[in-house]
């Protein structure tokens, strides 16, 4: 469909406040924004058989920068990287599974909530771990991903524990089913990935969902620039409609069979 008088005016006004950080061919293509994405994280952000970049949040991600005018160009980087490289100009937006904290709204603007930070403890040998407070895994070996507020958590309340920091949630669960860790910490959408696959057919869910607003914070987002308020509206815009139109119950029932919001 051509655009509309009117359309390229608001596309043009796009253009001009996101900057020039913002790549165009010509005048009236649509914003070209840089995403970042982890691709070790199903189901969320992952390689397929093919050796497709896919997921939740890729999807989540393109759909919501279609809804709100933008043109997504999604790739994968180290999740330690990823602020660092939003903050020199390297990437634009980050769609990695951030949960909003205080901590991090220091340094980078969040958008609306795409999904909850609960998080909750899995295990392969479910019969010995029913409690899993600070006291009831004291000397057991726990691990999660490094960087994450899991890692925080860790830090904040298991200090008698034995805790190993991976670089990807799937090495974690590699060590996990492996033997070599009693419990790991994930988000629900890796966790019930791992759970259901062959590798963690033993393993179950331990414990009640965790919902610590202090350290897992309110919800997940994308994040952008503190400058970028421009962005920040597109993406909200865009985020709104998924929600409205049945698009994001669409892609929650894709890849997790429980709500993620």
């Amino acid at each position: 469909m051509k655009p509309t008088r009117a359309s390229l005016v608001i596309l043009c006004g796009i253009l001009a406040g996101l900057g020039p950080g913002f790549r165009s061919a010509h005048a009236g293509d649509l914003p070209s924004v840089k995403v970042a994405t982890e691709g070790t994280y199903k189901p969320f952000s992952y390689y397929d058989s093919g050796g497709n970049l896919t997921g939740f949040d890729v999807e989540l991600i393109q759909a919501v920068c279609k809804a709100g005018g933008l043109n997504c160009l999604v790739s994968t980087m180290d999740y330690e990287g990823m602020i660092p490289a939003l903050n020199a100009k390297q990437i634009d937006v980050i769609a990695a599974g951030f949960a909003v904290t205080e901590k991090r709204k220091k340094v980078v603007a969040f958008t609306d909530r795409i999904r909850s930070a609960g998080k909750q403890f899995v295990t392969c040998a479910p019969e010995k771990f029913s409690d899993v407070t600070p006291a009831g895994l004291k000397g057991h070996i726990i691990g999660t991903q490094s960087g994450t507020t899991n890692a925080d958590y860790f830090k904040a309340n298991y200090g008698n524990s034995d805790i190993r920091l991976y670089k990807s949630m799937d090495e974690a669960f590699q060590d996990l089913s492996a033997g070599r860790l009693d419990l790991v910490l994930s988000q629900v959408g890796p966790a019930y990935q791992f759970v259901t696959s062959d590798p963690g057919k033993t393993c179950k869910f331990v414990g009640p969902r965790l919902e610590d607003v202090k350290i897992f914070g309110d919800g997940v987002a994308f994040a952008v620039r503190q400058s970028d308020q421009q962005l920040l509206a597109a993406l909200n815009a865009g985020i709104a409609k998924v929600r409205a139109d049945g698009t994001y119950q669409t892609l929650n029932a894709k890849y997790v069979p429980v709500s993620l919001y």
